[in-house]
């Protein structure tokens, strides 16, 4: 059974615990529809962050049982899970409001994962923040290879903030430090922290689009 069918399998279970056809369940959510249920119950799709929130406030399971990231029914208390973050690839970070709204509206096709948030930080993202995982180390000592790290497209960085920037005419995104060089005009440079690696200067030939702020940094230890 691949993850989609064991994703399908976990919201029918949990439906029919509750009694619940499709159709009362399309109804008890703010708008998914009974086809789209039917969908992901088949293991045809997966649903998005925000469709498996509604789902497991209806179902009363965790978000994170229902995306097989746990088999614990119930969020724990203490912690709680606030969101789930989808992990896009350094290609699919160069766009991602078009990558993430294809999950949203169950167009996309291939496996997703998703990176659960806790309930601290989740109220302050904005709904395209999405998770990166780190393949390089040109971020040492701060951020290391396999790192997670958390981006918000919503957030303005501030000199000293770490965030993922887009080149022209490159296919994937890169973690640098902003540093603001004027407070007259917004010219900025591209730091990276490992002396082995260049920093990014910004000019009339390079030109740079931030695509996001690093709001937190989830350290891998593998």
């Amino acid at each position: 059974m691949n993850i989609k069918e064991e994703i399908g399998r976990r919201i029918f279970d949990a439906r029919k615990a509750k009694g619940l056809s499709m159709r009362a369940l399309a109804d008890l959510t703010d708008d998914l529809k009974q086809s789209r249920i039917n969908n992901w119950e088949r293991g045809i799709r997966t649903p998005g962050p925000e469709e498996i929130k509604q789902l497991a406030k209806v179902l009363e399971v965790s978000s994170a049982f229902l995306m097989c990231l746990t088999d614990e029914k119930q969020p724990k208390k203490i912690s709680g899970l606030g969101a789930l973050i989808p992990l896009l690839d350094h290609k699919q970070a160069c766009d991602p409001k078009t990558y993430i709204q294809t999950i949203k509206d169950a167009q996309h096709t291939e496996e997703v994962t998703f990176i659960p948030i806790n309930t601290e930080l989740s109220p302050r993202l904005g709904e395209y923040t999405f998770a990166l995982k780190m393949i390089d180390d040109s971020m040492i000592p701060e951020m290391r290879v396999n790192d997670i790290q958390i981006i918000d497209p919503s957030a303005s960085p501030h000199p000293g903030d770490y965030v993922a920037v887009k080149i022209t005419g490159k296919h994937d995104v890169f973690i640098c430090q902003y540093k603001q060089v004027s407070y007259i005009t917004s010219e900025f440079e591209l730091l990276t922290l490992n002396d082995k690696w260049p920093n990014i200067s910004v000019n009339e030939n390079v030109q740079v689009e931030i695509v996001g702020k690093v709001v937190q940094n989830i350290r891998c230890y593998f």
